[in-house]
């Protein structure tokens, strides 16, 4: 196979802060993608960083809170054919009040119910509770979400 027909796909990760029975939510804004919608701190990986080192990264940035690399509980990977490989997170131990630590990408937080989750969240977040639900640790998309 040609290395121009090998595809690339892009890597985010997202982080699911856990306080008292509840998920600590940003909703999105001005970004061009799921604007309105409710989702966790995430973000692309970027060239030459680790997996670890973005989730740690992107909570700090759109949450304003620090978490230590041995309080990040892997849960989850999913993979969006021909389009993106997500690693999940959570932390139930993390340093500071959860914040929009970016106002222009963000109209507000919220802590929502774990129980009691709305409809209005990203769809990549929708699919990873189910998984988790089910005690996935893997998931394949075949479609974009």
């Amino acid at each position: 196979m040609a290395a121009s027909e090998r595809h690339l796909t892009r890597t985010a990760v997202f982080v699911v802060l856990v306080r008292d029975n509840k998920y600590f939510f940003l909703r999105r804004a001005n970004s061009g993608w799921a604007d309105g919608l409710l989702t966790v701190p995430a973000g692309h990986i970027d060239k030459g960083d680790g997996i670890i080192f973005s989730a740690i990264k992107e909570t700090k940035e759109e949450a304003g809170v620090d978490i230590l690399a041995e309080n990040l509980k892997f849960i989850h990977v999913d993979y969006l054919k021909d389009e993106y490989v997500n690693f999940y997170f959570s932390a139930e131990i993390f340093s500071g009040e959860p914040i929009v630590g970016e106002p222009l990408m963000a109209t507000e937080c919220i802590w929502i119910d774990k129980n009691d989750l709305p409809e209005d969240i990203v769809p990549q977040l929708k699919n990873l509770f189910i998984q988790m639900e089910n005690k996935q640790y893997f998931s394949e998309i075949n479609r974009t979400i």
